[in-house]
């Protein structure tokens, strides 16, 4: 790569970070089209640091490069910048080709707008790819806010991989403490075709702390799968206990 294009960035960037001057933001756009990827990333890293409404508007630009990890390096300043426009934007990417810029996209959302995010994050359980889908409840899960739960209820009742109902379900157990919605989702999880589910339900239910949540234990006491039956016997043990994990 040309060093003089290096050295027009990180000359760019650095003051930009502060003064947020036209004429630079004007220079990092048009070394977000670059031919070299690096140093289109390089400006898209630069306009997050440089933020605003106009850093918004250019790095808008940038979801259509035809690589793909200039395309994350542009979701990543998005959710470093964060906002309601950010978020749109963030939203556009979602649609992305590429499944890991797809990912990135879920990880900026919770940078964004953190609880303000979660109703765009929920498209992303729209998404084909089971990898994305996981992301996205554990986006959910690291936000960690009740507003999650009737999304990851809904996930984990009817999403077509069971390793995503799965681990949603395991993750109403971090989000759903003490709120009662987390306990109906979690007795219709018990009827789950898939053990694991099943298993990963009632690892939940066990620190809901809530005494709904004993009485759904007890029916999974009848599972008629061995390891449920295991599994529920040993968290309602230390439930009783208060001997929570």
């Amino acid at each position: 790569m040309n060093a003089l294009r290096w050295t027009l960035l990180l000359f760019l960037v650095l003051p930009i970070a502060t003064t947020a001057q036209g004429p630079g933001v004007f220079a990092l756009r048009t070394m977000l089209q670059d031919k070299a990827p690096e140093v289109r990333m390089k400006a898209a890293e630069g306009l997050g640091r440089v933020g605003g409404r106009q850093g918004v508007i250019i790095l808008r630009q940038g979801l259509a490069d035809k690589n793909a990890t200039v395309r994350i390096a542009v979701v990543e300043a998005l959710g470093f910048i964060g906002g309601r426009l950010s978020m749109a934007v963030l939203s556009e990417a979602l649609k992305d080709k590429s499944p890991e810029v797809r990912i990135r996209t879920v990880e900026a959302l919770k940078d964004a707008g953190t609880v303000n995010s979660i109703p765009i994050i929920q498209k992303a359980f729209g998404d084909k790819e089971v990898s994305v889908r996981l992301h996205a409840a554990l986006m959910l899960k690291v936000i960690g806010h009740r507003r999650g739960v009737p999304v990851l209820a809904k996930v984990a009742v009817d999403d077509k991989s069971s390793a995503v109902r799965a681990a949603a379900a395991s993750y109403l157990g971090k989000v759903g403490v003490k709120d009662r919605r987390a306990v109906d989702a979690l007795a219709k999880v018990l009827e789950d075709k898939e053990s694991a589910v099943r298993i990963r339900a009632v690892e939940a239910l066990g620190f809901l702390q809530l005494a709904q949540a004993i009485t759904v234990l007890k029916q999974a006491l009848e599972d008629k799968d061995t390891g449920v039956r295991l599994r529920a016997t040993e968290v309602l043990g230390r439930v009783l206990a208060k001997d929570f994990e």
